[in-house]
């Protein structure tokens, strides 16, 4: 199971709205609002702050990949992980699936 995060997306002044998302889809909110817009629970950035504690659990799709493609679109997600066969994606996965606290980006997400 891989870990899910309660994240704050800045929409303007005035509107936050709360998703629950896994730590390698941070990237991608990261990406579509801008880092400083992406926050944690406790509405701090979530690139300085960390991700926050899990707010409960995921089991991945059997495509992520296609599944972030749907969701965020193809050239998004393309943009933060590469074509899909570099794995990035995969490795970012694995990666989330071993919480730490207070994490950051995901290391995978960074290459």
């Amino acid at each position: 199971m891989t870990p899910l995060y309660t994240i704050h997306v800045r929409r303007d002044a005035h509107t936050l709205t709360p998703v629950f998302v896994p730590e390698y889809e941070i990237a991608l909110l990261q990406a579509l609002f801008g880092t400083e817009n992406v926050l944690n629970s406790d509405n701090a950035r979530a690139d300085e702050n960390g991700n926050g504690t899990a707010a409960g659990d995921f089991k991945a799709a059997e495509d992520e990949y296609a599944r972030l493609e749907i969701k965020y679109g193809e050239e998004l997600v393309e943009s933060v992980y590469g074509k899909r066969m570099t794995r990035a994606l995969d490795n970012a996965i694995e990666a989330a699936k071993k919480p730490r606290a207070g994490r950051g980006r995901s290391d995978a997400a960074k290459d």
